[in-house]
This record gives structure tokens, sequence and C-alpha cells, in this order.
């Protein structure tokens, strides 16, 4: 079946992506005819016109943000963009290069990632710009660590490790250095910067019907290039730890021609660059597993850079990049400012904000001698009834778990009576330890557990039941039941204020409420348990009405209403809890 790809058409995919970074950067103008991206400031007529050495790169669409997201102060003077994979034609790097280089002393500096098209064209169009009498120098990158043998090939490949090139050099460059000098900081770049990568599966080509090459499940093409060239061998895909440690171990291999020579005690910075369909929790854990195990090596990681840098249309992999910064200048000018919109520049702390840090004490807990008067600790017959009162709910509410979770599947993920079941097992384990006598504290336990252990919506919705109720009473008698009636109160209104919902809207409060109502028409001389069951009717009943209402609030209202059946299972669970809590 072939890949659904969104795009103008094979022949307009490159020029529609180019005008659509233009229009999102203000400080970039489009040559459309050459495909050529340049910082405006370098074209400004009159004495503003930009005159410093000028960094261009370039290369074949399909590699995205790469080279044009990295046009900006700082780095990038120019970028040119050849069609898919295919390496922009000679006289659109001449006009690249013309762009910023015309009439400016300082000159060019071109960097050409190592492929055999690549070095051609840029070359070509270098000799063509000197014998117009440019300055122009070119570097050729090759960061590539999947070769072990570099007899018989064109060399180490350039792939997204160039990047430490585009900023270090851009940094230099935009601080005054002169052509020589921006050249032999990319040639010892080039010297400590390291590259390997895995994939699980190949690019799609623009308009093609299947990839270019497919890898076997339970598989990872180690040392692909971004083009879909094949790797260097094929490893297990098994756990991130021994993913990554076989691609660190391929980097730094002793017998390799390519190798990186990272030494216990190096600092490095690193770049985990996404080539194009991994979501951004596996980039993160995959970056995780990197820092971890550079660590363990006894590397300093100074510098980390996540995200997709240099991609392969929608390849599902990721090359990991690492720097040696064999010169403390380097880290300096991978901190300096730039405009770049692609550089993934990562929060840094201002000079004032450098130093040890004292992290208060984050627990939150109610002492004596925040309590109000009118709260005072129960005797140990109405602690006895409080505790009597949880284990009913504790022992009577895993019977109701199926049927709360099927009541969800019509309208929700199904997992309601699951999700109230953890919330309910974290309050047996700590039912031993509840101090029963102060009944404000059992309500924020209870607040603390449904946040913690249960988690999601409904646990955020009971935690805010209880924490309301819970502040409500410490301001009360707690023997009277208008203390308890108006801590029950306090928690409906706040479900409904953070929540947004209201009685009728088809959520728990529609259980809660007439539960509420019972408790406030009932005087302090009413039988508990007698009292209990008539808020468990009035639940019951209420939980009853909502299988005909219509959803105004929770995910029921973004389902087809011809899909909302039966009862709320929030609803119906708060009756489950009161009949429980009846039967103490």
């Amino acid at each position: 079946m072939a890949t659904l790809q969104l795009l103008a058409s094979s022949e307009r995919c490159v020029d529609e992506g180019l005008e659509a970074v233009a229009a999102s950067n203000p400080g970039f103008h489009l040559i459309p005819l050459h495909r050529v991206i340049v910082d405006r400031r370098w074209l400004l007529k009159g004495p503003n016109r930009r005159r410093k050495v000028a960094l261009i790169s370039g290369g074949g669409s399909g590699h995205e943000p790469f080279s044009v997201g990295f046009v900006g102060s700082g780095m990038l003077a120019a970028s040119v963009s050849g069609h898919v994979f295919t390496s922009p034609p000679p006289a659109d790097i001449v006009a690249a290069i013309t762009a910023v280089g015309k009439d400016n002393p300082d000159g060019v500096l071109v960097v050409v990632f190592n492929y055999t098209g690549d070095r051609i064209n840029f070359g070509l169009a270098v000799e063509r710009c000197r014998a117009a009498g440019m300055r122009v120098e070119m570097h050729i990158s090759g960061d590539d660590c999947a070769l072990t043998e570099l007899e018989g090939t064109a060399g180490r490949r350039g792939l997204c490790g160039t990047h430490f090139i585009f900023k270090i050099v851009g940094a230099l460059t935009e601080g005054g250095a002169s052509l020589e000098e921006a050249l032999s900081v990319s040639r010892k770049l080039g010297e400590a910067i390291g590259t390997i990568g895995v994939a699980a599966s190949g690019c799609t080509l623009p308009g093609a019907a299947s990839p270019l090459f497919t890898v076997p499940a339970g598989v990872l093409e180690l040392g692909l290039g971004v083009h879909g060239e094949s790797g260097a061998a094929t490893i297990k895909a098994e756990s991130t730890q021994q993913v990554v440690e076989a691609m660190l171990s391929h980097l730094t291999k002793d017998d390799s021609a390519t190798r990186l020579d990272l030494q216990e005690g190096d600092k490095v910075a690193v770049i985990v660059n996404n080539l194009g369909s991994f979501s951004q929790l596996e980039m993160s854990n995959l970056t995780n597993e990197v820092v971890s195990q550079l660590k363990c090596r006894g590397v300093c990681v100074e510098r980390v850079y996540q995200g997709a840098l240099m991609t392969s249309l929608d390849m599902k992999g990721f090359h990991l990049s690492v720097l040696r910064l064999l010169n403390p200048a380097w880290l300096t000018l991978l901190d300096a400012p730039t405009t770049a919109p692609a550089w993934p520049a990562p929060c840094l702390l201002a000079h004032d904000a450098v130093g040890d840090l004292s992290v208060p004490d984050l627990t939150l807990t109610l002492t004596p001698e925040d309590l109000e008067p009118g709260c005072r600790s129960w005797d140990s017959s109405q602690a006895g009834r409080l505790r009597s009162c949880l284990e009913a709910v504790v022992s009577r509410m895993p019977a109701h778990e199926d049927t709360l979770n099927t009541l969800d599947t019509l309208c929700g993920d199904g997992d309601c009576g699951s999700t109230l079941m953890k919330g309910i097992t974290a309050v047996s384990k700590q039912l031993s330890g509840l101090n029963m006598t102060q009944p404000h504290q059992v309500l924020g336990v209870l607040g603390d557990v449904s946040a913690n252990a249960m988690g999601g919506t409904s646990g955020g919705l009971y935690s805010i039941l209880f924490t309301a109720a819970s502040a409500s009473l410490v301001s009360h008698e707690c023997s009277h039941r208008s203390a308890w009636a108006a801590a029950l109160r306090a928690g409906c209104e706040a479900i409904s204020k953070y929540g947004g919902a209201a009685q009728g809207d088809r959520t728990m409060l529609d259980a809660l409420i007439p539960a509420l109502e019972v408790l406030e028409s009932t005087s302090d001389d009413h039988d508990l348990r007698s009292l209990l069951q008539a808020m468990a009717a009035a639940a019951d009943e209420g939980a009853k009405k909502t299988a005909h209402m219509k959803a105004r609030a929770g995910r029921a209202t973004y389902v087809r209403e011809e899909n909302v059946k039966g009862e709320d299972a929030g609803a119906r669970s708060v009756a489950h809890i009161l009949h429980a809590l009846a039967h103490y």
C-alpha cells in the first residue's frame, strides 16, 4: 500500500517548501529560480549590507530543516537546495556564493557534505566564482564513523555532525574571524566529530509507492547514510540501552579507520538527530540513554542538542553525533546566540543564576499549628466509625471494577473501574496508619492518594473533591453534620470550577449533588447508617438519570451522540462508593 504523502507534487514540493520557509522567516529572502535562501542582511543596499566571512552550505532536499533552517546570524549566510536527494546544479550554487560573496572582501567559506555529487557540483561552482574574482574556500565535511575501512571508498560521509561546524564556525565569523581562521577551525572540528546512526525503516521518495529499502522486523540497520545507503551491519532491535550501547561501541571501535577517539575525561557536545519518524518521547528516551552511557564511560556531556536537524524524509531512525570539545572556546561558540530557526538552542543560565541551589521542602502537610479552633479531634468511637466506613469501601468496591470498565468503554477508554481500584488499593495500604481522630487529615490523605495512585482525569477529580473538603472541614466542628455538608459542598463546587461541569452534564456530579442535598437536609440526630443509605439511594437515582442525558462535559462530549450509551461511569462509581459506605 502506498504511503500517504501530503505534497503539492513530486516536481513542486521542494519549491513550495522553500516558499513556506521564506514566508515563516521575515529575515530570509528566497531567490526562487536558484532555490537559494539568503539572510536578508547580506542583500541590503548601501552601507548596511553585511560584510564578514559568509558561511554557506546546501545539498539535496528531503533532509529538512537542513540546510535552510540554519540560515541566520551566527550560522549560515545562505543555503542552496537541490531536488530531493539530488545535489544542486553548479549554476544555483554559484548564485548562492555570489549573493553573499560579490564585492565581499572577507570572502566565503563553502561547507560541503562528502558525497560525490556535492563535491563535484560545489567544487565547480567554487572554481567559477574564484575565476570571477571572489574569495572562496571550500571545506569537505565527513563525520561518519560507520566504515571500518576507508580503502576503496569515497571516505567518511557528511552527516548531521557537520552542524557543529555550522554553529561554531558561524559564531566565529560572526565575531569577525578571517576566512583562513574559519577554514582552519572547520578542519580541526572535522577531526573531533563522529556520527553513527540506526534505522528501523527506509524513507519513501515523493511520489514513490514504496520505501527505498526495508529492514526486517526485530532488527535495525546500523551505520546507514541519509539517502538510504545501507549500513555497516544489522543489530537486534532490543532495548534503548542495548541499541545505544551498540552505537557507541561502533563509534569508538578500536580497529575502525573512522573511529572517534573518545577518551575518559573528555568533554563533549552531543547531537541526537531524528531522521524523520521517531516520536518526541522516543527521542527523549534515546537522548537520556546516550547521556547516561557517556557519563558511565567517564565522559563529561557539556551540551545536548536533540531534535530533527537533518532528516531523511520519513525514515524511522536517528543519528548520534559526538564532538570532543578539544578547545574550550568551542563551547563558548556553541552557546553564542543565533537567529537560525532550526538550531535547538538550550536554556542557558545567566551569570546571576550560577551557584549552589536550595530547593525548599516540597511536601505540603497540615501541622497542628495550622488548625483553627473549630477543628477538634474525634473520640475513639467516632474514629472507629470512620475507619469502618473506609474498610467497607475497600472490601466492597473490587466487585464493581468490571462493570465500571464496561460502562466506560461506551464513551471512554474502558478503564474507569481499573483506575478507581488503583486508588482503593493504595488506600487499603495506608489504612492502618491513618489518624482517624483527625478526619480532615484523612480526607487530605485520600486527596493525595487519588492524585498519585489513580492519576488521570478521575484521580484529579477525586483529589480535588477530597482536598477541598479537607480544607473546609478544618474550620468547622467535625462532629456536626452541617460541617460535613459544607465540606462536601466545597468539594462539589471545586470539581465544577476546575472540571467545567455542572449537574445535568452527565458526570460524577449528577450522583454527588443529589447525595449532598440529602446530607444538607438532615439533622444531627439522624442515624448515620440511615443517612448514608439515603445518600446512596439519591446517588443511585442520579446515576440512572445520566443514561438519558446529553454529555456537556468530560470525554463523552467528543464522542458522537449516538455512541454515548448507558449510565455515566463516573456517576455510577460515586453511587457504588456511597452504597459501600452505607454497609460499614
